[in-house]
């Protein structure tokens, strides 16, 4: 019998051997992607809405024009060292949403590497993480970087900060947390039901280890499988009544920034208050608001909706942080581009929004240039 199940999991152990060894092959001779989808550096978490896992590196994360490589701590900040509670040198941390993880950048080049580059005399810690609002950054601050002591901390704005954890947002991407009723604001919790499946034994255990196959060139080959499968169903499934649908509902989604203005506004206020009232006395705050494509371009050149957050989301955020150290930083933006002779997309990727190699450059030196101003 013991011969029996040696046998079994030596053919089992070659077996797997043979076909990680063909998924090679596979994607030596590019007959499948080399590449991981971006979403495989986050999940749910049931105090932060979403985190990182934690102590790992993915190789050839992407999308269609950027590849990188992504790693995480021991606390599941964006960073390749190890941090310790107990701190040695004046800390720093960052606080934001995807454009600070900033995952389209390579270790090392991303915004919080070159920052700490900059600031050796300092520790740079990355608490930013994907599908965030400000609701769920309170939390990350509450139960995270309170741990750490620091004493500085740069808050990231995005005008969909706006939206994210309000009752009118996309429940696809982040979690609605609040609602406006009766001139009220009302807390909605948060879906504990399919957190406690996310979070199950088995759910739990399955995610945080098999995510160490994820850099096996197996898995990427059942990614490329699973892809073509996903798309055969969807061309089965569609028809111009889906895909009309489909439509209404994405306008439908965009249109909110402008339908629920006044709804949105007093939610954020809330949030902003609350943020302010946690913020421990003996820390520096300072308020960024993020830059983008459309901040470059006149109207004419921008859709209603791109002109609806310009014109009324951007000075809105600009004027609900103005009691703080508040930087909106599209002026210098403009001379850094003129003087580094920058072209369109500026500081972000042709098909993708987020801060490129020149984003996270210039973001790094407005960190620095701050943190120097105040020495």
């Amino acid at each position: 019998m013991k011969s029996f199940y040696k046998k079994s999991l030596l053919i089992i152990f070659i077996t797997l051997i043979l076909i990680e060894f063909f998924s090679f092959l596979s994607i030596k001779f590019n007959l499948v992607s080399g590449n991981l989808p971006s979403w495989v550096t986050t999940h749910a978490h049931k105090e932060f809405s979403h985190w990182h896992p934690k102590n790992i590196t993915f190789k050839n994360i992407s999308a269609q024009c950027w590849v990188s490589t992504v790693s995480y701590n021991n606390y599941g900040m964006r960073g390749t060292d190890k941090v310790k509670l107990q701190k040695k040198k004046k800390r720093i941390a960052l606080l934001g949403d995807s454009m600070i993880e900033n995952i389209e950048v390579s270790d090392g080049l991303d915004i919080g590497s070159k920052t700490q580059k900059k600031l050796p005399e300092y520790e740079v810690l990355n608490f930013s993480s994907r599908a965030t609002g400000l609701a769920d950054q309170i939390d990350i601050y509450n139960k995270l970087i309170k741990k750490f002591n620091v004493d500085d901390v740069f808050l990231f704005v995005h005008f969909n900060d706006f939206i994210n954890n309000s009752i009118n947002g996309n429940s696809t991407v982040y979690h609605r947390r609040y609602d406006y009723i009766n001139d009220k604001i009302i807390e909605i919790e948060k879906d504990y039901e399919w957190l406690a499946k996310y979070n199950s034994t088995f759910k739990y255990f399955k995610r945080n280890y098999s995510i160490y196959l994820k850099n096996l060139n197996t898995y990427k080959v059942y990614l490329h499988i699973a892809g073509i499968l996903k798309n055969k169903t969807k061309k089965e499934n569609n028809s111009s009544i889906v895909l009309d649908k489909q439509q209404d509902l994405e306008k439908e989604y965009f249109n909110k920034y402008k339908v629920y203005f006044d709804e949105n506004k007093k939610i954020y206020d809330f949030l902003k208050k609350k943020f302010i009232l946690n913020f421990e006395k003996n820390q520096k705050l300072h308020v960024v608001l993020n830059i983008f494509p459309f901040s470059f371009v006149s109207n004419d050149e921008l859709t209603d909706d791109e002109i609806f957050i310009k014109d009324k989301i951007m000075p809105y955020l600009e004027k609900t942080w103005s009691d703080v150290d508040f930087i909106y930083p599209i002026q210098s933006a403009k001379e850094y581009i003129l003087v580094n002779k920058i072209k369109y997309p500026y500081f972000s990727w042709d098909c993708d929004k987020h801060y490129n190699i020149n984003g996270s450059e210039f973001i790094s030196n407005l960190i620095f240039k701050k943190m120097t101003d105040l020495n």
